[in-house]
């Protein structure tokens, strides 16, 4: 990226607009008050959650298990046992496990936990249900058209939330931590969602790629630089960001990166973090999803 620009320059964003471009890249920072939902706002399914807050996972950590009864999640009658029928009430084949949707504990089991960074985060917090997606990233916001104006690229970096979550998820839980470092704060969040229909995220990322990967947004105070990322069969973007906090400019690096597995998006977003611990990050949660995957269908 270039030096830093003028700070005389009108119309300069707030010390959030970091935090707020970030955001819309599949929540990969996002204000505290985001993730600390009122517990009298929350249903019984749609609760912030410390990681206590959760059943507690077996002694191997992907090992799956079903928490139906104990994480109150309603579950389809034909998933019982695993089958379904067709229209003319025939019983169908055994979808795969991984069509089937996941329970709360399960998900937890898949998500990376703190022992298992390649660092030591100073704040930890776990949100389940609904509230995280469908209020911070299920509608489509105007963040980047506000900051670079109409256009192909900005347009799509505002659906890129709404087009990953869809129009029905089902069960999600959300690992969020933070590492205060001398210059910055560190955020990373993890997390998956159940969705009605298989998603396709690749399809995603390559609007979004093949609509911003050929130049950068400018705007007057802001600039992003996007990357393709594709690292561990997830697929993803590396931003590059310079932004003007109210005094100076900053440079920001965000990587967003997602991995489809039956009726779930796993979701890996960071902000302020190098590239070199991200790829780890995304490498070790690959493993995990692969090990339970494994003892899932053995």
């Amino acid at each position: 990226m270039s030096g830093l620009r003028s700070t005389a320059r009108r119309s300069a964003p707030s010390a959030n607009r970091a935090s707020a471009l970030l955001g819309i890249a599949a929540a990969v920072t996002l204000a505290a008050t985001a993730c600390s939902a009122d517990p009298q706002d929350s249903g019984p399914e749609q609760n912030t959650a410390s990681v206590s807050g959760l059943p507690s996972q077996s002694a191997e950590a992907g090992a799956p298990q079903d928490a139906s009864a104990e994480d109150g999640s309603a579950q389809d009658p034909s998933a019982e046992d695993g089958s379904s029928q067709d229209d003319d009430g025939a019983e169908a084949s055994p979808a795969p496990a991984s069509e089937e949707l996941l329970t709360e504990r399960e998900i937890a089991q898949i998500l990376l936990t703190e022992s298992e960074l390649p660092f030591t985060p100073d704040s930890h917090s776990t949100l389940t249900g609904l509230d995280f997606f469908e209020d911070q990233l299920g509608a489509a916001a105007e963040v980047y058209t506000e900051s670079f104006g109409e256009g192909e690229c900005a347009a799509a970096m505002d659906r890129i939330n709404a087009d990953l979550v869809g129009e029905s998820p089902e069960r999600g839980v959300v690992q969020e931590y933070q590492r205060e470092l001398t210059d910055r704060t560190e955020s990373l969040y993890v997390w998956m969602l159940g969705l009605q229909e298989p998603p396709n995220s690749g399809a995603v990322w390559d609007r979004v790629t093949e609509a911003c990967a050929a130049a950068p947004l400018e705007g007057e105070t802001d600039s992003v630089d996007f990357e393709p990322f594709e690292a561990h069969d997830f697929r993803g973007l590396e931003l590059n960001m310079e932004v003007y906090d109210g005094e100076s400019m900053v440079e920001v690096l965000g990587f967003s990166a997602s991995v489809d597995y039956g009726r779930h998006l796993l979701m890996v977003s960071a902000a302020n973090m190098d590239a070199e611990t991200f790829d780890v990050i995304v490498e070790r949660q690959a493993d995990k999803l692969a090990t339970f995957d494994h003892q899932l269908t053995d």
